[in-house]
């Protein structure tokens, strides 16, 4: 993958979802139980996120966490599936919805054009949030996993990248990252979905990490949708089976 390709991609992925989508995703989430917080990291960066719990807490008992990113346009569509009367009973979890700055970025592929100044990446703060959350809240450590879509997809590579032994699985959507570092995520339980028809984000940029992937000893799950564009995580999110397979997954006994 040619860096400045990669660089004009995620510049694209800024500006790739509406803000009606946008305003849809939050009303969605505005039904459900939760609350907007405000953390500020060590290095002095300050970040707003939504935490919605699960609907009843039983004593002595610890539950999964999910980080769903959202894209440029502010819109995550794995909430409000996730605060469903269906999934909300059948996968109770704490659900975090960190919110990135519109001169921000989730995170930024190691692989730049140096003469381009590099986005401000927002998931540093976003962990260091959710590692607040972690001592506030009975979470589930061997069960903490992250999904996102377009620039939220990216950021879901970005977060295994940062932490490739924190999450028990990850399911990076119309995303992409750098093949370089393939190595580092293998060992992580991934399922990447992608349009065939995404003229967005091209679809070869998930097939080429699903590629470095296996051949550096990994086992990532692909699913190519034919004749979908860019929007290929309402199918995903839809998809029972994807949250079967993500809810199954633990840290120490991951169930590929």
């Amino acid at each position: 993958m040619h860096p400045n390709i990669f660089v004009i991609v995620c510049t694209a992925l800024l500006f790739s979802c509406s803000s009606a989508e946008a305003q849809k995703s939050r009303k969605q989430e505005a039904k459900r139980p939760s609350s907007l917080k405000k953390f500020t990291a060590k290095d002095g960066t300050s970040i707003e996120y939504k935490i919605i719990s699960p609907e009843a807490i039983e004593e002595g008992r610890k539950y999964p966490l999910v980080l769903a990113l959202h894209g440029r346009g502010g819109n995550t569509a794995a909430a409000p599936k996730l605060a469903s009367d269906e999934l909300r009973t059948k996968f109770p979890c704490f659900i975090m919805v960190p919110e990135s700055t519109k001169a921000g970025n989730w995170a930024n592929p190691p692989k730049r054009t140096k003469k381009k100044q590099s986005i401000k990446a927002m998931l540093p703060a976003a962990l260091e949030a959710l590692d607040a959350l972690i001592k506030k809240h009975p979470i589930d450590t061997q069960r903490i996993y992250v999904t996102g879509q377009s620039m939220g997809g990216v950021g879901t590579f970005g977060a295994i990248s940062l932490r490739p032994n924190f999450f028990a699985a990850a399911v990076p959507i119309a995303g992409g990252w750098d093949p370089s570092e393939a190595a580092k995520l293998k060992d992580v339980p991934i399922w990447v979905f992608h349009g065939d028809k995404d003229k967005v984000v091209p679809t070869k940029y998930s097939q080429e990490m699903v590629t470095a992937l296996k051949a550096a000893g990994g086992t990532p799950k692909y699913t190519e949708y034919k004749g979908v564009g860019h929007d290929s995580w309402s199918r995903t999110y839809d998809a029972a089976e994807t949250w079967d397979w993500l809810f199954k997954q633990r840290k120490n006994n991951s169930s590929k």
